[in-house]
């Protein structure tokens, strides 16, 4: 089975709506099921699924596409890994494929090896912390407050020696090069040992609740040992694309529903947030936000609380990842925590009483931004006062909307006792009282105006959706423009001569990404009654008499340039067929 075949075969078998199902809840009606979206947080179902034809689409956000596509955008995936998720549930090994230097089917084997390696060197690390050499990490846990339940729903553990977990390993079958691969074992000479030995163990999971990685705690404070170690990058695992507990998070929208997304920085300080209550705490585990954890966020809820450490390196922290998370169309608020103190320290010092009004008094983006850029000036100084407000004029600059941008400029007013209008003047943004500039109708219209027109539209979505008006027959190929629109009436012609139906979920996944807006639109496209055969006609007579208009001017003018009197009778033979077409004295 080629590869082709293979994604073919693969679409068949996955129910799309059993897919779906898994993240919303989805309601028949006539052929089609409808729910809330699961890409973006509504109250009016807006989001259809159609069996038939193997895709869904959202008409409020508009994301849309196959059973792979959605696999991959709802898990934060590669279409790669969305392709052998589904193959593994489907009970299909993928085949060999190679695209440039990849290698799917081998890449796709190798993923699967080393799930099972980091699963059951998971299990391991947490049956050794019942075992007697694991004392100081249980004494650790118990004074930290992490009780059986809590060490048992993260999986920690422990790494007895450098040597036992590599030997553990080896019995099962794995050879030393997968375990560092794996990222669990690393080589000194001939030796290999476990890179987290001697450490408490935190298993990383990603949002399909395998095991990617680890993180390691010291229990004594040593000079030649990091306080904690995490996993390196391998086949399985970039901290980039992770979040710390968002298995957990999984689980809560599955069965409850998630109000907020809280984001701190350590491990501990998630699980002493979810022993406290605030189980919807994850943990981007030390590093830069990215677009792509903001988009695995999003999945879950629209809205996030920042709470990082309160010290200087926990600021930056927030601030680099606040813009990346506001881009995504995320709901950021900052939980400003006392200085110095990190989440656990807040529970433990003041309780989740105190925690929970630092999250009721959660600063915006902006707000924290202007109140991180007030500590670094001396305000009751004029020099300090004046770099304040030009510093602060530029974030409020930055902002889209005008009513938030007059409010954060009368905050600036009242920190700084500046005028309104020398505020607005120094952000050169317009007062209230100047006139706005608005850029015509015509000119926004035409910015934004469709790449296809009207017949062109309706051919291809009749053609795209079957309609049994559509007349194979006739050769459009040559009037239409753009590869997208060749591939559907290629398409149409290919289902029409061999009498297969369906085929859109396959058509989906050989469209190139920058191509399939415009190919949701024709899936999607509103058809009305009366959308018959005769609209069909004359929308098919108004693509040839454009084309045919376009091809006698384009031959005229090279007449002109080069009087090839060649031209002459292809020029006239294009006006005759124009005027009989128009005439209705001839078919297209």
């Amino acid at each position: 089975m080629d590869y082709g075949e293979f994604i073919n075969e693969l679409l068949k078998k996955c129910d799309i709506v059993r897919t779906v199902s898994r993240y919303t809840t989805l309601t028949r009606k006539g052929g089609t099921y409808w729910g809330c979206c699961p890409f973006h947080h509504e109250k009016t179902p807006s989001f259809s699924v159609s069996p038939d034809k193997g895709l869904y689409h959202c008409f409020g956000c508009k994301a849309g596409g196959n059973v792979i596509n959605f696999v991959s955008e709802i898990e934060s995936v590669d279409k790669g890994e969305a392709i052998r998720i589904l193959a593994k549930e489907a009970n299909m090994e993928v085949p060999q494929y190679k695209s440039g230097d990849r290698d799917y089917a081998r890449e796709a084997k190798k993923r699967e090896r080393l799930y099972k390696l980091t699963r059951d060197a998971a299990r391991h690390y947490h049956e050794n912390l019942s075992l007697p050499s694991a004392k100081a990490a249980r004494d650790y846990l118990d004074k930290r407050g992490v009780g059986e339940n809590l060490a048992r729903r993260f999986g920690l553990g422990y790494s007895v020696s450098g040597a036992e977990m590599p030997t553990y390993l080896e019995k099962l079958g794995y050879t030393k090069a997968e375990m560092k691969e794996a990222g669990i074992v690393a080589q000194r000479a001939d030796e290999y040992y476990d890179v987290f030995y001697g450490r408490l163990i935190f298993p990383i999971l990603n949002n399909l609740g395998e095991v990617v990685s680890f993180g390691g705690r010291v229990l004594t404070q040593n000079p030649d040992f990091a306080k904690y170690r995490n996993g390196s990058q391998t086949a399985i695992f970039d901290k980039s694309r992770n979040i710390y507990a968002v298995n957990l998070l999984k689980k809560k929208k599955q069965t409850s529903g998630i109000k907020y997304v809280i984001m701190t920085e350590g491990y501990m300080d998630v699980i002493a947030l979810h022993k406290a209550g605030f189980d919807t705490a994850v943990a981007s585990m030390g590093t830069a936000l990215t677009a792509v954890q903001a988009k695995l966020i999003k999945n879950y809820s629209n809205k996030i609380y920042i709470s990082y450490d309160g010290d200087g390196a926990g600021q930056k922290a927030t601030l680099r990842g606040l813009d990346i998370l506001a881009e995504a169309g995320l709901d950021v608020k900052v939980v400003e925590l006392p200085d110095g103190l990190d989440p656990d320290d807040v529970i433990k010092k003041r309780g989740a009483e105190f925690y929970s009004r630092l999250l009721d008094n959660a600063v915006t983006l902006t707000k924290f931004k202007i109140n991180t850029l007030c500590k670094k000036y001396d305000l009751t100084a004029s020099d300090g006062r004046a770099k304040f407000a030009v510093e602060a004029a530029r974030i409020i600059k930055e902002l889209q909307n005008p009513v938030e941008q007059e409010e954060y400029l009368k905050l600036l007013h009242s920190m700084t006792g500046y005028t309104m209008d020398t505020l607005y003047k120094q952000t050169e943004l317009s007062s209230p009282s100047e006139p706005v500039y608005h850029e015509p109708e015509e000119k926004a219209a035409a910015v934004s105006a469709p790449t296809m027109d009207g017949p062109v539209k309706f051919i291809l979505a009749s053609i795209i959706c079957d309609k049994p008006y559509c007349d194979y027959t006739l050769d459009l190929l040559p009037y239409l423009e753009g590869d997208l629109a060749r591939r559907v009436c290629e398409f149409g012609i290919r289902r029409f001569k061999t009498g297969e139906k369906g085929g859109l979920a396959g058509f989906y996944e050989l469209t190139p990404p920058e191509d399939v807006p415009m190919l949701e639109s024709l899936v999607n496209y509103p058809f009305l009654d009366g959308d018959d055969g005769a609209k069909y006609a004359e929308c098919v007579k108004a693509v040839t008499v454009r084309y045919l208009t376009a091809r006698k001017a384009g031959l005229a003018k090279i007449y002109d340039e080069t009087k090839d009197a060649g031209l002459l009778k292809e020029i006239s033979d294009t006006d005759k067929r124009l005027r009989a077409i128009r005439k209705g004295d001839s078919d297209v």
